[in-house]
């Protein structure tokens, strides 16, 4: 207004003025008092929205610059953040066509920083760093398995050190190329019914996602091997922990010790192995590989068993209905027959019982009380009426056949001599049963050599099958061979002697001094087998027992015949003394009837 005013102060000075002079400004007079400003005409200048091509979305930052949203020419890439002269900068969001997308830092127009991208087409998440739109630096990756890892990247690959977390496994340590590498630790979750995760522990050093290097490995049974691997197996030297107590320290091939026990073997210098009953004998035995060579593990269980041979039971026999009760099978032998299990023990028994030659001595004193009972009868009977040689004879020879049927336990004859009813007080056995005494235990093998001392074949259990088939087949045989049906050797039959004669009872009882003899030695024989394994054939069994099997293998058993043999007739100095003679005191006898005739 104050401008106005001075213009009409100067009114005058304006119109003294020349045409030419004159501005071009035209004023217009409002009112008394009242002026305006001119009108101005200026040229209008277009907003320019973008450095970009028009299609843009939105209005994009002036000199582009600040926010916006912009979609590529080939319509599948979108982004939305921050402009910096017209390049991405700062945070923003690019998402793809197919359901990728990154949120995260930009520079320059990369993806470069922290961010997070989600993968469309493998449902995986990373959150981390970022070079140039590569995973590169550190981060979190996350798989649609809940499996995670996290550690080191470089260009999209894990590489360095990391954790790698999955639901059957837990790794820490290097990798390279996205595969385990370098110094490392795994540890597998507990073992699954699909076994697809078995729950060991393993510390050592990697390869191309392999073990290779040294290392240890925890098993979940608890064994522990501490050496060398190669492409995942033990390779190399290593010391091996089994859970069932083998130690094996070693040259590895791999994955199985250089030298492997694959048999064993009895040491022996003759094949059958004479032994005596009541007489300890030792076994030792060897671990082999295929070369025959000792292996020297350590800790493997051996087991020895003893075995007799297998008879079958005929059908229809009482052991025959049984035999499907019992649970121990027939096993097979390399001596072309089968055997079951005989008991065998360490345990210390009385060698108390007698030899052949003790045997012999007691049944000789038996015979001599006998001689003597029948001295006595013949002093007080040496009255008695005659009989005629030739009646003699022939009662003699029938009374023979009757002794030898009642041997067989057949008595067909109305009458007879009486057998004793008793055995002579030296020979009364202990008929009491007797415990079976504990088995040989197992041993534990020391630089691949088991030894076990003090080893007997213990008395058979009652009832044992191969026994009892045997006595049953001898019965058969016997029966089947006289044509009469077996009777039950415990029976005695007791006959009169009235119709016969003192004398001749005196020259039969003589004649039957040698049955009487084998009976007695049967019954102490019976005896011993009370007391001592039977005499005969044996067969000693070797197995390796190792609970679990080493590296799941089981060597293979060994086999030695046995030969039991009563014991060895020991020397003693003869007595001085006039033997008994039987035939001379059957004459002294005879001379003496004939003498009472006349």
């Amino acid at each position: 207004m104050t401008s106005v005013l001075a213009l009409y102060r100067n009114h005058d000075a304006l119109m003294n003025m020349s045409s030419n002079q004159q501005p071009t400004l035209i004023l217009r007079k409002l009112s008394v008092d009242e002026y305006v400003l001119p009108k101005i005409h200026t040229k209008k200048i277009k907003r320019v929205n973008s450095e970009r091509k028009p299609f843009s979305v939105n209005p994009f930052p002036k000199l582009g610059t600040g926010h916006g949203v912009y979609v590529f020419e080939n319509q599948y890439f979108k982004y939305e953040g921050e402009w910096v002269k017209g390049k991405k900068h700062g945070f923003g969001k690019l998402l793809l066509k197919d359901g990728t997308y990154y949120e995260g830092q930009f520079n320059q127009g990369e993806i470069t920083g922290t961010g997070f991208k989600f993968f469309s087409e493998t449902k995986c998440k990373y959150k981390g760093q970022f070079l140039k739109g590569e995973m590169h630096g550190r981060g979190i990756m996350e798989f649609p398995d809940s499996s995670e890892y996290e550690g080191n990247f470089v260009h999209n690959r894990k590489n360095g050190y990391g954790v790698m977390r999955t639901p059957l496994t837990q790794y820490d340590g290097g990798y390279q190329g996205n595969m385990r590498h370098g110094e490392g630790r795994m540890v597998y979750a507990p073992m699954r019914y699909d076994k697809t995760s078995n729950g060991d522990r393993y510390e050592g050093y990697w390869v191309a996602d392999k073990r290779h290097g040294p290392g240890v490995l925890h098993c979940a049974d608890g064994s522990i091997f501490d050496g060398n691997f190669d492409n995942d197996e033990f390779h190399g030297h290593g010391l091996y922990r089994h859970i069932s107590g083998v130690i094996y320290d070693g040259m590895w091939l791999k994955g199985f010790p250089a030298k492997m026990a694959s048999k064993l073997h009895i040491v022996v210098e003759n094949t059958p192995m004479v032994i005596r009953q009541g007489t300890p004998f030792t076994i030792t035995v060897q671990c082999l590989n295929d070369e025959n060579e000792v292996v020297g593990d350590e800790g493997r269980e051996i087991q020895i068993t003893a075995g007799f041979k297998y008879y079958q039971p005929s059908k229809g026999s009482a052991l025959f209905d049984m035999i499907e009760d019992v649970e121990d099978k027939p096993i097979d032998t390399p001596f072309g027959y089968q055997v079951v299990h005989y008991p065998l023990t360490n345990q210390e028994q009385e060698n108390d019982g007698p030899s052949e030659e003790d045997e012999e001595q007691e049944l000789s004193q038996s015979q001599t009380q006998l001689d003597l009972k029948e001295d006595e009868d013949e002093n007080q009977n040496n009255k008695e009426e005659e009989i005629k040689e030739g009646e003699d004879g022939e009662k003699l020879a029938e009374n023979e056949k009757q002794d030898d049927e009642k041997e067989d336990g057949v008595d067909n004859s109305g009458g007879g001599v009486e057998e004793p009813d008793e055995i002579p007080n030296n020979t009364t056995t202990e008929t009491e049963s007797v415990p079976l005494p504990p088995p040989v235990p197992n041993c534990r093998s020391e630089e691949g050599v088991c030894v076990w001392n003090e080893v007997y074949l213990a008395p058979a259990p009652p009832m044992y099958r191969p026994f009892v088939a045997m006595e049953e087949a001898e019965n058969d045989k016997k029966s089947s061979s006289r044509g009469k049906p077996a009777i039950n050797k415990g029976v005695v039959r007791h006959n009169t002697c009235s119709s016969i004669s003192p004398g001749l009872q005196r020259v039969v009882t003589a004649a039957k001094i040698p049955s009487i003899l084998d009976k007695m030695r049967r019954q102490k024989e019976k005896a011993l087998e009370e007391k001592y394994a039977k005499t005969g054939e044996y067969v000693l069994m070797v197995h390796d027992v190792t609970n679990p099997p080493f590296l799941g293998r089981t060597i293979e058993p060994a086999f030695l015949l046995l030969k039991l043999k009563r014991p060895e007739a020991k020397k003693r100095a003869k007595k001085e003394g006039k033997k008994w003679d039987t035939s001379q005191h059957i004459r002294r006898s005879m001379v003496a009837t004939e003498g009472s005739e006349d």
